[in-house]
């Protein structure tokens, strides 16, 4: 199943932090984070206006990737409030499953204290926990060099570029690193 312990972190301002499976019944909670991190994030792919789905519907995807043991999503959450969230998803066909991509945000007034660290290094554990997980891989703006140094400090290596992946606007592109690590 797509579940890990719950793990206790102290974050940089020196407060204590959980680092948790997303439940169901965190759903409204993670609309609302969602949300506010697409208003707020410079890098995400997904724009405020994008984020459209229901507490409902954000309900049942948290149980689904509960119930699958090739997925997991994680929250950040202090003194009740999620500041951070990750989704790593593997592969739905026999010759994919062994890899699969995540996704990270961290809400703006938090970024820069360990919450990012502490999210990735609970997937790479998870991931190590789950033999038919061989391969953990990510895109990432080129030019978002925080978030690379990250990836790198954890062992991530670019493999790829795809050029001009994201249209910001009529005149401005981003190009996307695919990053990936091995990890059994």
């Amino acid at each position: 199943m797509g579940t890990i312990q719950p793990r206790r972190v102290v974050i940089a301002s020196g407060r204590p932090m959980v680092v948790r499976t997303a439940r169901p019944e965190d759903a409204e909670r993670v609309v609302a984070f969602v949300k506010a991190v697409a208003a707020e994030a410079s890098y995400l792919l997904t724009t405020a206006s994008e984020v459209t789905i229901t507490s409902e519907q954000q309900k049942q995807w948290l149980q689904q990737m509960m119930d699958d043991p090739g997925k997991l999503a994680i929250v950040a959450e202090q003194e009740g409030d999620i500041i951070g969230f990750l989704d790593f998803h593997n592969g739905n066909k026999q010759r994919t499953k062994h890899q699969g991509a995540f996704g990270m945000s961290v809400k703006n007034s938090f970024r820069g204290q360990g919450v990012g660290k502490a999210l990735l290094a609970t997937l790479l554990e998870w991931a190590t926990e789950h033999p038919f997980i061989e391969k953990v891989c990510l895109e990432v703006a080129a030019d978002n060099t925080n978030a690379i140094r990250l990836y790198q400090m954890f062992g991530f290596v670019e493999e790829g570029v795809k050029k001009n992946a994201a249209k910001i606007d009529d005149k401005t592109y981003w190009d996307l690193l695919l990053m990936a690590r091995f990890v059994n």
